[in-house]
């Protein structure tokens, strides 16, 4: 089974350089609901959100006894906008594909009291303007009960500010950035996606518990890469090593990395690092760590979640990869090589299982991440006891603890609601075109 879930780079080598973590999509088009991008502009001036007592039971619902039969009552409908087109049409396709698998499976199972879900989705074209007309359309003309997305990280912001002036639930993607976690903590969304400090935290335990003293890290123009990294230059003097951030960066597309190759070694030389950091997309964490190999650079390369994805092997080749290190959001690049003990597995398994099944393809980071969309807003559903109150929807979903999903476990409050998942990153080494699990790091 395994070879199922981990020999699949060169299936995958569609997603390469344009899927990459903060604006990506694949090749089938899912939508349940389809809706042309509209040009209208975006009303941004309905009232600002009630206070509502947050429900009794917060935590995440026990599994059913008895399994119910298909919903077949009114729709609940929730809105999606995601990049069908665009810069970011490869892991947009996959988040679309992974939210429809997951309302499938919910739907099958008896929904929401009897009700199925129903996806009304549009193709923001990977911008900006076109997701914020999306989603006010969706809120104010198809009168959707809550979104989930949009899917780039970028688009995050507008979208949850809509959801606050409409006092529409929303469940966003992530990760946030720094000054989203400082700032304002919306009440009417939350963000699910591992931020810049649970990253951080695993990275330094890593680096902690390998022993290294000296390390040089560069990354992707991704906001999460580069501010990860920036925590571990502040980090480093409690910790007991130095971390030398360049401030090099590439961009998406990126295919000549000799320059890049160049300038690291100019840093290597200088300071001698006994492990590197290439903290980027599978699209330049690939060819760096083969480039720094062919020049002779024998430290330990350790890549970022964005990193684990199986078209890294269609990139570069499995062999030009062998011993790279990755840190995986959840453990989901590999369910099989999982713990048994690993409270996500069964549930990544059977997603996996269930996605291979619809689709004829496995399921990638994207498709995971569409997943666990679904699962949050039907976990905040089942919390406030249906879809009839949405200021009980918002309530409960910024209440919601422990609620188990694809990427890590989600827990929010009402301080605290652009990073549900603050745990659960796992690390692994490329081995033969394969995965291999490490650890549970944090």
């Amino acid at each position: 089974m395994k070879k199922r879930y981990l020999i699949i780079g060169l299936l995958v080598l569609a997603l390469a350089v344009a899927s990459l973590v903060a604006a990506c999509g694949g090749d089938k088009e899912t939508t349940t609901t389809a809706a042309p991008v509209t040009t209208e502009a975006p009303t941004t001036t309905t009232p600002g959100p009630e206070t509502t007592e947050a429900p009794t039971t917060t935590e995440a619902s026990s599994p059913e006894t008895t399994v119910p039969g298909p919903a077949t009552g009114e729709p609940i409908k929730i809105g999606l906008s995601t990049s069908l087109t665009g810069s970011s049409a490869a892991p947009g396709k996959s988040v679309s594909m992974g939210a429809a698998a997951q309302v499938e499976f919910v739907n099958a199972n008896g929904g929401i009291n009897g009700r199925p879900l129903e996806i009304v989705e549009y193709d923001d074209a990977s911008e900006v303007p076109n997701a914020i007309t999306n989603v006010n359309k969706m809120i104010q003309e198809d009168k959707v009960f809550m979104t989930i997305g949009p899917f780039a990280q970028y688009m995050q912001e507008p979208a949850r500010q809509i959801a606050e002036q409409t006092q529409t639930p929303m469940v966003g993607s992530g990760p946030a950035t720094l000054e989203q976690l400082k700032g304002t903590q919306y009440q009417w969304s939350g963000m699910i996606s591992a931020g810049p400090p649970t990253q951080a935290d695993a990275l330094i335990k890593v680096i902690k518990e390998n022993g290294w003293k000296n390390i040089l890290g560069i990354g992707d123009i991704l906001a999460i890469h580069q501010e990860a990294m920036a925590l571990l230059v502040e980090a480093g003097p409690a910790n007991g090593f130095t971390f030398t951030h360049m401030k090099d960066t590439f961009g998406f597309d990126q295919t000549d990395f000799q320059p890049i190759l160049n300038r690291m070694m100019d840093e290597i030389n200088k300071i001698k690092p006994d492990a590197i950091l290439a903290y980027a997309n599978f699209g330049g964490a690939g060819p760096i760590y083969k480039g720094l190999r062919a020049l002779g650079v024998t430290v330990p390369i350790l890549g970022s979640p964005a990193t684990a994805h199986p078209a890294l092997f269609g990139i570069v080749g499995p062999d030009a990869v062998e011993g790279l290190l990755v840190l995986d959001s959840g453990g989901i690049i590999n369910p099989p090589a999982l713990p048994d003990d690993y409270p996500l597995k069964a549930l990544q398994l059977d997603f996996f299982e269930r996605y291979q099944a619809k689709y004829n393809q496995p399921a990638d980071f994207f498709a995971a991440l569409g997943c666990d969309l679904v699962i949050v807003a039907t976990e905040a559903l089942k919390q406030a006891g249906g879809a009839d109150d949405k200021a009980k929807v918002a309530q409960a979903l910024i209440n919601l603890k422990d609620v188990p999903a694809l990427e890590g476990i989600v827990s929010f409050t009402p301080e605290a609601t652009s990073m549900g998942i603050q745990g659960q990153m796992v690390l692994f080494e490329v081995t033969g075109a394969q995965f291999k699990f490490i650890k549970v790091v944090n």
